[in-house]
């Protein structure tokens, strides 16, 4: 019995000292995030802009930030995206995993395109910017007909014109299509190569911040809102992406309901955006 003991000890502190080996290593192998490559609008001054230094800045950019924080299993990846256009069709080929361009809902959109269920920004419509001292006065969407607006190809407002365009053949909003910067098309708001840009009031702001208070006048405001429907901001995914969608809705929904965005928006922008509009 003693030498089957003798013979066994040194097998069983073997074992042992494998097994805390093995325990270690497992212990000092952490899982590797996955990147998500999200595609970032590029130039909307206070919510998404990467400036000269290479950083981002900017209220949709920071949301994104906060939803990375509550996912450990990701790392967020950022790509400008400058064309509205071209942000779609790196979606279409899956060289983004998400969309941030700050889209708003589109019926056809979303027939497309797997859409967040949270909005982290909610509005009420779009403004109408027009040049500094121009008699344009738009109180609802028949006083459009007959405006030269720049429209940005694929961007949401642009379905509401061509719905409009369609119900009123005889006074149709005369579409500029335009891939321009945003400095490119508040030149030619000024020099008269366009009547009219569209926009929204809290980048409206922003950008007589960053263009000075001569920039543009607003000609009109809440242009095709509909509070029956969806108004806020999304994410924007493929289908089949539905996983990764809900794990990020569930960040966002945590972020949302205990406070973190809205206080997150006030400190940013000056209001609470995550706030639907009464």
């Amino acid at each position: 019995m003693k030498k089957g003991w003798g013979i066994a000890l040194p097998l069983v502190l073997a074992l042992s000292v494998a097994a805390c080996g093995n325990s270690k290593s497992t212990e000092g192998t952490a899982a590797k995030p996955k990147t998500i490559t999200v595609g970032l609008v590029n130039g909307i001054p206070k919510i998404s802009v990467l400036d000269e230094k290479g950083k981002w800045q900017g209220y949709d950019y920071e949301t994104l930030v906060k939803i990375d924080e509550q996912l450990p299993q990701y790392e967020f990846k950022y790509e400008p995206i400058t064309d509205f256009q071209a942000a779609f069709v790196g979606l279409d080929t899956k060289k983004f995993d998400i969309l941030s361009v700050h889209a708003s809902w589109t019926d056809e959109r979303a027939a497309k395109y797997l859409y967040s269920e949270a909005s982290y920004y909610e509005n009420t419509g779009y403004t109408l910017k027009v040049k500094k001292g121009s008699p344009i006065v738009v109180k609802s969407e028949t006083d459009l007909g007959g405006l030269k607006i720049a429209l940005a190809p694929g961007v949401s407002v642009a379905s509401y014109v061509e719905k409009y365009n369609a119900a009123h053949p005889d006074k149709k909003i005369l579409t500029v299509w335009d891939t321009g910067t945003v400095e490119q098309q508040l030149a030619n708001l000024k020099s008269g190569a366009i009547d009219a840009l569209f926009g929204e009031a809290l980048n409206d702001k922003a950008l007589l911040e960053a263009y000075g208070k001569d920039a543009f006048d607003i000609a009109g405001s809440n242009l095709f809102y509909d509070p029956g429907k969806k108004n806020g901001t999304y994410l924007l995914y493929n289908y089949g992406s539905e996983s990764l969608r809900n794990e990020i809705d569930a960040a966002l929904g945590k972020l949302l309901k205990d406070g973190t965005l809205g206080n997150l928006s006030r400190a940013l922008l000056g209001i609470d955006v995550t706030v639907k509009p009464q």
